[in-house]
């Protein structure tokens, strides 16, 4: 916390403030931001441990509710959420999930990446949705990378889901606008890249700020923390791919706006979201 220069109080002194007053004032004022700052920190770290779901068996599970939006209303609690893989929940995870009650997955990963790791669902999930989404030639990128080229890789991904991926994401949403299918989860394999820009996408669509957008993005970075430690280790390089960056998920909002005119009417014209209906399921 810096303190008040000795210029801004010679400033203020200019207008017959006594000097004692004036130090007085300042502490105070210094130590009701200190508190505020404190009170945010404390509102900050109740936000994450509400949104992140008491499971054992997935990594960056999470709840999309409680987000304020442009219009002074919030995102619902409870109706939405996004994952990682979900092929190690527990007995108990299945049981927390079906007594929410969860009724519809989306998976985005290919059929490799399912064939490997196969979702275990709750008995209360009674719709699976299939929307592969394959970002690149990974395995060949893999190959080629450098430590100056590897963080460049999720930018391009990011940039490809803008561009390349809008019929699965159209579809993404068709099935977020039939109020049946909520409670719903949307997942990949870490949760962080494929189904980061869909919540993006998703809490876009309700009104929600581009900067909560981004530190509701930037929160995989904290709840991914231990899954790719041994491959980490073993290939160091790889690090940048294992997490999130603010500048990933940048290059595709500032590609929306530069190519397609701005979010709604990428959501609205692009995607065929209805705002208003999307709203009226979602917010409250």
């Amino acid at each position: 916390m810096k303190y008040i220069n000795s210029i801004y109080i010679c400033f203020v002194c200019l207008f017959f403030i006594p000097l004692s007053s004036c130090k007085h004032d300042d502490k105070k004022d210094l130590e009701d931001i200190d508190m505020m700052e404190q009170q945010n920190v404390f509102i900050e770290i109740d936000d994450k441990i509400e949104r992140l779901l008491p499971m054992e068996g997935a990594y960056n599970a999470r709840d999309l509710g409680g987000y304020k939006t442009i219009n002074g209303k919030k995102v619902k609690w409870g109706k939405v959420f996004r994952s990682g893989d979900l092929h190690k929940l527990t007995s108990e995870d299945l049981t927390y999930l079906s007594e929410i009650p969860l009724k519809t997955f989306i998976d985005f990963r290919d059929a490799s990446e399912i064939s490997a790791a196969p979702d275990k669902k709750p008995e209360s999930v009674v719709r699976t949705f299939s929307l592969p989404i394959i970002s690149g030639d990974l395995d060949n990128d893999i190959k080629k990378l450098t430590p100056e080229l590897t963080p460049t890789l999720l930018i391009d991904v990011n940039k490809s889901l803008v561009r390349d991926w809008q019929p699965a994401y159209k579809e993404f949403f068709n099935i977020l606008m039939e109020n049946k299918n909520a409670p719903l989860l949307f997942h990949c394999s870490a949760g962080k890249d494929r189904t980061g820009y869909a919540a993006a996408l998703f809490l876009s669509a309700l009104g929600v700020d581009r900067e909560t957008i981004i530190r509701d993005y930037m929160l995989s970075d904290e709840f991914l923390k231990g899954k790719y430690d041994s491959i980490i280790s073993a290939y160091p390089v790889l690090a940048p791919l294992m997490t999130v960056k603010r500048e990933y998920l940048e290059a595709a909002l500032n590609l929306i706006d530069k190519e397609y005119g701005g979010m709604d009417n990428y959501l609205t014209k692009n995607l065929g979201v209805d705002l208003k209906k999307m709203r009226e399921i979602y917010t409250e």
